[in-house]
Order: C-alpha cells, then structure tokens, then sequence
C-alpha cells in the first residue's frame, strides 16, 4: 500500500465502522525525529471475526452469528481462543489475532459496584484477521494476514480498495461545558490523609489515587481525536471505536511488550511539567532527575514489576535495562525505566498479561493492598483508565499501553481521569497540582472544541 507518515488518512476509510481500531505511534509527518522501536508502527483493523465482551460474571463470545455465554475469567477465555490458531512468526508486529481493552477492574473479584461508572463493559477484544501495517521506519504499509477466517482472501480485494479510496472527513465535533472534577480538593485531601495514615501503619509503602473529570460534548469521536493527537503526541495512543462510546488515548507508556521469548515493561513514574521557556523546562527536569521523591517512587515500582513478570519468565533473567531515565513529551517530563525477562517455554502471553494485570505503576506497592485501599477510597471505578489497549498476535508477539491520558465519550459525556502516586512525603497540595498538568493536554483539547 502506499505509504503515508500520518496514517490517519487510512483510518478515515472506517472510522464509523464498529470495532474499528487505530493503534498509533504519534507520528505525524516525514520530518518527524521521534521514530523508535516503540513508535515504529501504526496499526489498523477492522470488522472481527470473533467478539469477546466481558462483564463482571460473564464472558459472551460472538462468532458466525452465534453467542456463547461463559462464567470464566475473562483472560482465560482470550486464552482458549488463541490456542485454536497455530501460525508462524512474521516479522510484522501484528497480522491478526486480539485487539481491544482491558479495563482496570477486569479480573479483580471483590470491588465495590455502587461507584460512579460510565457503564461500559470489563473488556471488549476483538479476533482479527488482517490489519494495515504502517512501519515508520521503513516508510511502508502492508495490509497482512495469516488467513484464519475462511472470508478474508475473497474480501481482500474490497478491504483494499475501500483504504486506497479513503478521504478525509471533515465531521463536527463539541464541548459544550466546562469540565467537572468528582472530587474537589478538600475531597482529595481528606482521602490523601487516610492513605499518609495507612502509610505510617506500614500497609503500604505508595499508593495511586485519581480524579474523575466530565465535560458534556457533541458531534464525531474521530475528529475529536485527530485534534488530541496533534495536542498530545505520544507513543502508546489508540482509537477504539465501539457501537455505543469510544476511547480516545493519549498514553505514553508501555506496559508489556514481547516478541520471540524477549519481554519488557517500560514504567513511568516521577512527572514535572514542561515549559516553552527552555531555561524553566531545563530546570524542570534537572530537579525531577534529582527528586529522592520521584526516583524511590520509580524504583519501588520497577520492583513490583520484577515480581509480576518473574512469575511467567525464567528464573534469573530479569534485570532493569533502565532506570529512572529522563523521557520529555508535549506537556510532561517523566522518568522512565526498562525492565526486561525471558518468558518461560511453559507459559504464553495472554497468562503474562494476566498475572501481570493491572499495571503495577498505577497501583502501588504491596500492589494487591493498595488496590484494596484504591477500591474502598476511590469514589468511583476507573474503567478503561489504568487498564490497558494493545493486542496478542496469533505470531506470538504483543504490545500494551497504560491506559492514561484516557477519554471515554459515551452519551455525549467525556470522561476522563488524571491520578499520581502517594508517598510518605507526598502533601496534598503538591500532588493536587501534579493531577493537573499531568491532565493540561486533556484540557487542552477540551479548550480547543470549546472555542471552535
């Protein structure tokens, strides 16, 4: 296929199709400098074969106009499915296999159901059979696939010509209030001090709290989205767009890659904001590289994520590539470390994801009592915020991000979250503060389709 460095045009050609899904690098042009391993490709798929949609209980899976009903976990489903298709690796990331979201709650038996909640399900994954392949760094594009779904070769020659024929669509999109945060700062506060008092009584050593934010809005999900892109370049964002709401994602961070055996996670803790004044910017991130704060919230996190990932890779394989090393985006500067393994003949990546899930980033440490803590002080589910969008390849190869940076649009409502780690030397104020401009490209946005 011809290639273009702004694959948006591609997705143009089915962006009001169902279960349509754009998985984007943030590349937007020829010139761009910001091409890595983990911003090469961009990748686009439609029309499943099989639909899996969990909730709280059930797992339905929809395949040749049947349904099936399940009381499993949902993971463990995904599992069985993907087993039923053998293929060889390709050097593609992805030609086929599951795609969609995995919501924070997914898996987690014991969590209060009478929060605030957008009332979408636990996780919604599709099986695909192909996918447009855009690879930055070779400037090409593929449509590929292994061909499990007997309807794919015959469809191949309209699949093509319906992205060969794409055009822009210039549909309206509107904010129509101001944003509406769930918990004011006195709220906040008074949840900040019970988890510094669970802290002192040693249940936990870091604990990630969040807000909840609304707008009321109007119009097509995909412009919205062309213009979060262009505010809030990253390396993990997605479009998913279901029947009835759509995510818009703006992450930049990974969660778990693997590719032939190799496995690595990319965790993000310690913010401080940017600044166009390059002076201010530099002295920005030259204090968060110095932070004792940021850095031991980095490293309690990196060891979190040594034990999860220790419990599907070979004993003595995993070590830190990386720590604490300095990664600045359009509104932020983070620190970011790498930890990489080896994963087990025995095991597979849908039990890695699994015994993985959620992220320990957006947790806390000892991970499952600070869920615990988030679930009885959070006044709200978090949903698709802090679960994860990615895809597991029949070829054996997978990719996720940390759902942050996250919108929901359903019923004409956004939703959005913006959260942070609490340590014993966090206060209130500071980390309020932090939520804000971690959320300033989100409101950004919101601005932008206020004012036009």
């Amino acid at each position: 296929m011809p290639y273009f460095s702004d694959s948006t045009i591609y997705f143009e050609a089915i962006a009001n199709d169902p279960w349509s899904f754009y998985l984007d690098s943030g590349i937007h042009n020829d010139l761009d400098e910001n091409i890595s391993e983990k911003s090469r490709y961009d990748i686009i798929v439609s029309d499943p074969f099989i639909k899996i949609v969990a909730d709280e209980n059930t797992v339905c899976i929809e395949e040749s106009n049947q349904k099936e009903t399940l009381k499993e976990n949902a993971f463990d489903v995904l599992e069985k499915i993907l087993t039923r298709f053998k293929v060889q690796d390709s050097s593609l990331p992805f030609a086929g296999g599951a795609l969609g979201y995995f919501s924070y709650e997914l898996g987690q038996s014991h969590f209060k159901i009478n929060k605030d909640h957008i009332g979408i399900p636990q996780m919604m994954v599709g099986i695909y059979d192909w996918a447009l392949i855009v690879d930055h760094q070779e400037k090409k594009t593929w449509i590929a696939s292994h061909f499990q779904n007997k309807d794919t070769e015959n469809n191949l020659e309209e699949i093509v010509e319906k992205f060969i024929n794409a055009k822009p669509k210039n549909q309206i999109f509107k904010i129509n209030s101001s944003v509406e945060p769930l918990l004011d700062f006195k709220s906040y506060e008074g949840i900040v001090n019970k988890i510094l008092a669970f802290i002192k009584e040693g249940d936990a050593y870091q604990i990630n709290i969040s807000n909840k934010y609304y707008a009321q809005c109007e119009g097509d999900s995909w412009t919205g989205y062309k213009k979060l892109r262009e505010i809030n370049r990253s390396p993990f964002m997605a479009y998913l767009h279901y029947e009835n709401f759509d995510i818009l994602c703006g992450s930049p961070e990974r969660f778990i890659y693997s590719s032939l055996g190799h496995v690595e996670s990319r965790p993000i803790k310690g913010t401080e904001p940017r600044d166009s004044n390059h002076i201010i910017d530099k002295k920005n991130a030259e204090r968060l590289l110095g932070s004792e704060k940021n850095r031991a919230e980095n490293l309690m996190i990196v060891d979190l994520l040594r034990n999860d990932l220790s419990k599907n890779c070979i004993t003595g394989s995993i070590h830190v590539k990386a720590l604490c090393e300095l990664k600045s985006y359009s509104n932020v500067h983070h620190l970011e470390s790498i930890v990489e393994g080896t994963l087990k003949a025995d095991s597979s990546l849908t039990k890695l994801l699994k015994d993985s899930f959620p992220g320990g980033s957006i947790t806390g440490t000892p991970k499952i009592k600070s869920m615990e803590i988030i679930d009885e002080l959070e006044p709200h589910r978090r949903d698709i915020y802090c679960g994860s969008i990615g895809y597991i390849g029949f070829n054996h190869k997978m990719d996720s991000n940390i759902a942050i940076r996250t919108l929901i649009k359903k019923d004409n409502k956004i939703h959005f979250y913006s959260g942070g780690g609490i340590v014993a030397q966090s206060e209130a104020k500071g980390e309020f503060e932090e939520m804000a401009f971690k959320a300033s490209n989100i409101k950004k946005w919101i601005d932008f389709f206020k004012e036009n």
